[in-house]
């Protein structure tokens, strides 16, 4: 689902393209991190289920200082998980949330593996295909948002996001932040836009925001089983597939 940015909650759900170990993984990564978080397992919720809620004393990356709640859930070979950012949302109300969701995992999630809109960009187009790799799983939001994962066993993923003005306001606060702190650069832009590029090497990681009609994109490139850049693809490479991404992107949303 595409979420909307602003005051309050930024509500996430979906669903693993691949059959995996996804639950396991995250489970067992959330496990580590319970200083400012509490993981509890939920019974009755697919084969296995978690909660997980994160109370930072200071999140600089958003407007108020909430963290995250969430829920994640095993059905068969699917994975299914809810999310709420930026919000108090307490556990015991997004474990209904998962429960509907759960209530709808279908065979049918992974016997299509590209369900794309025309909005997102065609999984043979002769940039994808060069830099990218042949498209095995691709899924994809008109409103608007577009993954793919390839044969080398890579992950593109976009998301656009529309911002309300006080969080387009922070959204600008904390890239400027980030480009002091230099975890992020400025790249060549169109007119009208501010693009930034995260300079940790596990992705290609960037971020595309257009103040006049309070939209931003973001968009990661990595390898699914290492967890860095794609061996192989260079700055020039990206650069290229970001062009082609940005271009759809501004199509779709105006």
């Amino acid at each position: 689902m595409p979420s909307q940015w602003g005051i309050g909650s930024d509500v996430l759900i979906g669903y693993t393209m691949v059959p995996g170990d996804l639950f396991e993984d995250e489970q067992r990564e959330l496990a580590t991190n319970t200083n400012f978080g509490e993981l509890v397992a939920w019974d009755g919720i697919g084969d296995a289920a978690f909660g997980y809620t994160e109370r930072l004393p200071v999140r600089v990356a958003y407007h108020t200082p909430a963290g995250h709640t969430m829920g994640a859930a095993r059905v068969g070979e699917h994975t299914v998980w809810v999310r709420v950012n930026r919000s108090m949302v307490p556990l015991e109300d997004v474990r209904p949330l998962l429960e509907k969701v759960v209530a709808g995992v279908s065979p049918a999630m992974h016997e299509h593996q590209i369900v794309l809109p025309d909005e997102c960009p065609a999984p043979d187009h002769p940039v994808i295909a060069r830099v990218f790799g042949e498209v095995e799983y691709a899924r994809g939001d008109a409103g608007w948002g577009c993954s793919y994962i390839s044969s080398h066993g890579w992950a593109l993923r976009t998301t656009g996001y529309a911002l309300s003005p006080e969080a387009l306001k922070a959204e600008n606060e904390s890239s400027a932040r980030n480009l002091a702190s230099g975890t992020t650069r400025k790249v060549p832009a169109p007119a009208g836009m501010v693009r930034t590029r995260g300079t940790d090497d596990r992705e290609w990681l960037d971020f595309v925001t257009v103040d006049a009609t309070r939209q931003k994109l973001e968009v990661s490139l990595r390898d699914a089983e290492s967890g860095s850049r794609p061996t192989g693809v260079s700055e020039a490479d990206f650069d290229e597939l970001m062009d082609v991404l940005i271009q759809a992107w501004r199509d779709a949303v105006g």
